[in-house]
């Protein structure tokens, strides 16, 4: 299933594990990496001699292309980043931002990056970034719906990918509520040259994080996902449970600036007490797309990549027609 996406980034399919804080982890992006995808190393808050330690680990495990991602937005974070990606000769560049693409910005630390070797992947949230992204020299976008786990975006991704097709001739990749081969071929049909997934991949039996995690995605039905802290700016899916409900409780009854102070409080380190500790039903953050309704079962990383595409090619050879 050879396509641009896969040509570019010198992989097998073309999927992508989405970059999930504690959770896409050396053994999970190895994995990925290892069976024809591109594993994606959470990184875009990691010191950098964490990112350069996970980075090698990823190398101990497989010879194969993997990425690291970062955030372009101003602050000392994204140089660690960058440099951290270059002085570990990491093969791809995974892009994110939290704001709106600035194009000398973008062309500055693309052109950086592409310098250094590395392959650059730009994930947006809006047309008008996609545009930027490409302005820019990005190699691949993936265009991230509202859909997508971890943080809201606003933007449908039927609607965000439909726009960015005909806007860009770069390769787009679609993300956001992706986890049946079905829904696969649908975007490709739409236009879409390849797709991410992260919610899919915390159910795989080589991610690292704690069983419990796993548990609950698997059994979480799609209205056990809420959006929780949009009062910080920065609102999140998350699969229910007590800290959820106390953070939409507290967004409900108080000012939105009395609102983000309390739950940046609340919510201090709940991703790591789910991944890491298992614990959650309390003070635990397990941070699930509304697609964890679709995912019924743990599954290995290859059936996520190598099955997965295999059912994703049978779906585009069916016949349909409304007449």
């Amino acid at each position: 299933m050879a396509n641009r996406v896969c040509e570019i980034l010198g992989i097998e399919y073309p999927i992508i594990q989405g970059a999930m804080a504690w959770t896409s982890m050396a053994p999970l992006v190895a994995a990925v990496s290892e069976n024809g995808g591109l594993g994606v190393l959470g990184s875009g808050f990691m010191p950098k001699e964490i990112i350069l330690q996970q980075v090698e680990i990823v190398r101990s495990m497989t010879k194969k292309p993997f990425a690291a991602n970062l955030f372009l937005d101003p602050g000392p974070q994204l140089e660690v980043g960058v440099s951290a990606i270059i002085e570990g000769k990491v093969p791809v560049a995974y892009i994110d931002s939290l704001n709106l693409l600035d194009l000398d910005m973008a062309t500055e630390y693309y052109k950086r990056l592409h310098d250094a070797g590395c392959k650059v992947i730009a994930k947006i949230n809006y047309l008008e970034d996609a545009i930027v992204a490409e302005k820019a020299g990005a190699d691949v976008i993936i265009a991230k719906g509202v859909e997508g786990g971890g943080h809201c975006t606003k933007v449908s991704g039927r609607v965000l990918l439909s726009e960015v097709v005909e806007h860009v001739s770069i390769p787009v990749v679609a993300s956001g509520g992706i986890a049946t081969a079905r829904q696969a071929a649908a975007v490709t049909v739409a236009g879409a040259e390849g797709v991410e997934m992260g919610t899919a991949f915390m159910a795989s039996e080589e991610c690292p994080v704690h069983p419990n995690v796993k548990e609950a995605v698997v059994h979480a039905i799609d209205r056990d996902i809420v959006a929780c802290g949009a009062s910080t700016g920065e609102p999140s899916w998350q699969v229910r449970n007590k800290l959820a409900d106390e953070m939409l409780e507290i967004e409900a009854t108080h000012t939105k600036a009395e609102a983000a102070d309390m739950i940046r409080e609340i919510s201090q380190g709940s991703l790591r007490i789910a991944s890491l500790e298992g614990e959650v039903k309390e003070k635990g953050a397990v941070l699930a797309g509304p697609v964890a309704g679709l995912i019924h079962e743990i599954r290995p990383v290859k059936t996520w990549i190598v099955d997965f595409t295999e059912e994703w090619k049978e779906w585009l050879k069916k016949s349909y027609t409304l007449f």
